[in-house]
């Protein structure tokens, strides 16, 4: 029985801390990929020196940043094989990763499967904050048509993909994923598969400042589709208020000081960038 052909892409920006390892994940694996492909968006760090120096991949530089959903779509549209995989360039791949995820595939072509990924870096309380309370997996079981997959590592047909009509190219850094997601739900034919036995790693390392900006990419999609509005901007200030305060007192119960700390700071700086956002996009 032939195997599979199957094509991986990776959108990169400004990964020079991470990007070789990444790609050194994909090469080690037990099923093999026949195609790697590395999307750099126009990167101002060492990212794509870095890249020409790696033998066996396809590297496609953007002249400027053009965002998540866009790369993604890039990222098939390029694709020589019909099933198409990616991963983020801060993850890093267990090596069975492929050869699990081939066999939940099934060869059902309405099906995107996407695997656990496990915080690597937990070394100080930001990390460990993060690995608390934003980890992107969902558990340690498989589950058939969770909420969403994480984009940080999937694999799907290409058709699949062409059926939906690809990633919203609005979004910019987060939440293409979800919007995906919500885009296969509406066809009771197509499926979402959490594989649980799948499994890479994540290599991010926050500090406070790479942190909030996460948070704030989160919750408020950090691109907003639509222009905001003052009651708008006020709306989800005074969520994440009341969010904050709630997961602040829990963290008083346990104990968890610092994390009340990072709880405040965190909320300052949300605060702050969705009024920056607001004063420079509002209509």
């Amino acid at each position: 029985m032939n195997k599979e052909k199957v094509s991986i892409y990776i959108p990169a920006y400004n990964a020079e801390k991470t990007i070789e390892k990444s790609i050194q994940s994909i090469k080690q694996q037990t099923y093999k990929f026949n195609e790697i492909i590395i999307i750099d968006d126009n990167s101002t760090d060492t990212t794509n020196q870095i890249l020409n120096e790696i033998d066996g991949i396809k590297v496609i530089k953007n002249n400027t940043n053009k965002g998540l959903g866009y790369n993604r779509n890039l990222g098939f549209k390029i694709s020589s094989n019909d099933i198409v995989a990616s991963i983020d360039a801060d993850v890093v791949l267990f090596e069975s990763w492929l050869e699990i995820m081939i066999k939940n595939f099934e060869k059902n072509k309405n099906i995107i499967c996407g695997g656990k990924m496990i915080e690597k870096l937990i070394q100080n309380k930001f990390n460990l904050w993060r690995a608390k309370y934003y980890s992107q997996n969902w558990g340690n079981d498989n589950i058939e048509n969770p909420p969403f997959l994480f984009g940080c590592n999937t694999i799907q047909h290409k058709s699949l993909w062409k059926a939906v009509n690809g990633y919203n190219e609005s979004l910019l850094t987060n939440g293409e994923d979800i919007d995906y997601a919500n885009k296969i739900k509406l066809n009771s034919n197509f499926k979402l598969r959490y594989c649980a036995e799948a499994l890479c790693e994540h290599l991010q390392d926050d500090d406070l400042n790479s942190l909030s900006n996460r948070i704030w990419r989160y919750h408020s999609f950090g691109y907003k589709i639509k222009k905001p509005s003052i009651y708008k901007t006020l709306k989800l200030s005074i969520k994440q208020i009341k969010f904050f305060l709630t997961r602040s007192f829990n963290n008083l119960l346990n104990f968890e000081l610092s994390f009340i700390y990072i709880n405040f700071a965190i909320l300052f700086k949300f605060i702050v960038l969705e009024h920056k956002y607001y004063k420079k996009n509002k209509k």
